[in-house]
């Protein structure tokens, strides 16, 4: 593979990466062309059962909405995968530059200065230009408590077989910790036997003292002696500063399972993904595995009538123990009358499900969201349902008590020239973040004036930094 490189070490393979702010990179935004209102709202759900949640009731925006890239394609499967980390001095974030043309496909890997850091802001771009390469998927990222950022890079290529494209990992490490500006390319420890060609539906986490990894991922192959979507797992075990993996097992058979959420825990490696095997009932299963890559415990999420019912949503309450899960589970009925967002707890040493609260609501507002614990006696959920300005609800979610909507001010991307907003975007503990109590951060991907129906961008990458405190 070709790639554009500085090579300040042969050795190294440290690829070019530019630190320039520039047309794509800016740092602030007064667009002035206002679209029509597309009705929407960010959910603010407050976690309750005895908590009290006076700190969630003033979550607001206190820097924003910065515009971390002004030209991306929108983001893939973005209602699961987490494409924003949060450093000790900077937050990372991952996207695809948006390229009208379509040559030579180039992911983003970039840093944003926390306040009071001395860092600059930093975009790395890596190109991969081979005359068959289709596409790639948003890198994947996990940060390590030493600070190094690991990203994982789905390559799709073209075939001789019009009907068969097929998947290719890349594995890069941040050169030096909390800094992006240079990656090394680790690819070389990825193995590739048994299974080498993959469908790139695929999510990462770390375990809380980041010595082991999991990366899930569905293989193929052409001639199907791999059954299609076969879902296999690499787990990894850091060795100096980078990962280095076992052979991949298969941990389960063949079947519709995409949009894996991920936590690599002590009990072991748990994922929640949706099995499409029935296209009018589309459901969500829990698998449970041990650090050897077997399945010691299954769980499916209540589905009772045709429609669409999945998690998309996995997070750790308390960032010190992830003994115990809390996962978003939005329920669609086929008809759209009866939806409901559920909170549900997975106990990874009991091995047990159990629902918190099912909150019914309309289809309007019923979409993925992210379940942030901000505190110890407080939490919050956002959503977008409809794509437009973010509100938020007060309440006890998890309790029996009431709940009220209102406008989060200072959040409203419509109000400043783009068109929609489109997926959400918070830190996760599961994938390495760093958490800082009372403040958390939010990122979407907007779309931009002119931008066409068809069109996978332009789109910008807005972050705000939110107050969860007094």
């Amino acid at each position: 593979m070709r790639e554009n490189k500085k090579k300040n070490n042969e050795s190294d393979n440290l690829l070019q990466t530019d630190s320039r702010v520039g047309e794509g990179d800016v740092q602030d935004v007064r667009l002035i062309n206002t679209f029509t209102t597309i009705f929407a709202i960010v959910v603010v759900l407050l976690s309750a059962g005895g908590i009290n949640n006076a700190h969630a009731q003033n979550v607001r925006v206190t820097e924003g909405p910065t515009v971390l890239h002004a030209n991306i394609a929108g983001q893939w499967g973005g209602h699961t995968f987490c494409y924003l980390l949060s450093g000790e001095r900077s937050v990372f974030w991952s996207a695809s530059a948006y390229s009208a043309d379509k040559q030579s496909p180039t992911a983003l890997i970039g840093q944003h200065p926390k306040p009071g850091s001395s860092l600059a802001p930093v975009v790395s771009r890596i190109q991969f230009d081979e005359p068959n390469v289709k596409g790639t998927n948003q890198p994947q990222m996990i940060r390590s408590p030493d600070g190094y950022i690991h990203a994982f890079i789905g390559v799709t290529y073209t075939t001789d077989n019009p009907a068969y494209n097929t998947g290719k990992l890349r594995y890069f490490r941040s050169e030096n910790p909390g800094d992006v500006s240079n990656l090394v390319d680790r690819t070389e420890l990825i193995p590739t036997l048994p299974y080498d060609s993959f469908h790139l539906r695929m999510n990462v986490g770390i375990s809380p003292d980041g010595q082991r990894m999991a990366l899930v991922i569905l293989a193929i192959s052409e001639d199907g002696s791999v059954p299609f979507n076969t879902p296999v797992i690499f787990i990894g075990e850091r060795r100096g500063l980078d990962f280095t993996f076992q052979k991949p097992v298969s941990y389960a058979a063949p079947m519709g399972f995409f949009y894996p959420q991920v936590a690599a825990t002590n009990e072991g490696i748990i994922i929640i993904g949706q099995v499409w095997d029935n296209a009018d009932r589309a459901t969500t299963r829990l698998m449970h595995l041990n650090w050897d890559g077997e399945l010691i415990n299954r769980e499916e999420l209540p589905a009772d009538t045709d429609g669409k019912y999945f998690s998309f949503d996995l997070r750790a309450p308390d960032p010190t123990d992830w003994s115990k899960l809390v996962l978003d589970y939005n329920k669609q009925s086929k008809d759209h009358n009866d939806c409901y967002h559920e909170l549900w707890e997975y106990d990874t040493k009991a091995r047990r499900l159990r629902q918190l609260r099912s909150l019914k609501t309309q289809y309007g507002m019923s979409n993925s969201g992210k379940w942030i614990p901000t505190s110890d006696d407080s939490s919050v959920f956002i959503n977008n349902p409809s794509m437009g300005p973010l509100h938020r609800w007060r309440g006890d979610i998890l309790g029996d008590g009431e709940v009220a909507c209102e406008p989060l001010p200072g959040a409203n991307p419509l109000s400043i020239g783009y068109q929609a907003t489109a997926y959400l975007f918070a830190p996760n503990v599961l994938q390495g973040s760093v958490l800082t109590p009372g403040e958390t951060y939010l990122a979407s991907d907007c779309f931009n004036p002119g931008k066409k129906p068809e069109e996978s961008g332009p789109c910008s990458f807005l972050l705000w930094r939110l107050s969860t405190g007094e």
